[in-house]
């Protein structure tokens, strides 16, 4: 069973899929990017990302990954003052 996380964006809420794994990354307070074993670059365009977002995202993951196979969707708690306006999909070369 798949686990997805869940964040929301200012056009709706957006669903990752996990996988094998998520790393991700703070290119500054505009851009975070989560890549992914599997060479899947998710990138978050970002209004004020700080370190707190990357917190966040790892506090998601680990709860993903301690959680049974039925609770598939883990929702990022966003930092108060950080915002995702979209997620962009690209492949990494």
């Amino acid at each position: 069973m798949n686990k997805y996380l869940s964040i929301a964006t200012t056009a709706g809420t957006e669903l990752i899929p996990i996988g094998e794994g998520l790393f991700a990354v703070l290119g500054g307070a505009t851009v975070v990017d989560l890549v992914s074993p599997s060479g899947v670059e998710y990138n978050l365009t970002t209004v004020g990302a700080t370190f707190l977002l990357i917190d966040a995202i790892n506090a998601a993951l680990t709860e993903a990954s301690q959680t049974n196979w039925r609770d598939t969707v883990h929702p990022v708690a966003l930092p108060t003052g950080q915002t995702v306006t979209s997620i962009a999909v690209s492949l990494v070369a």
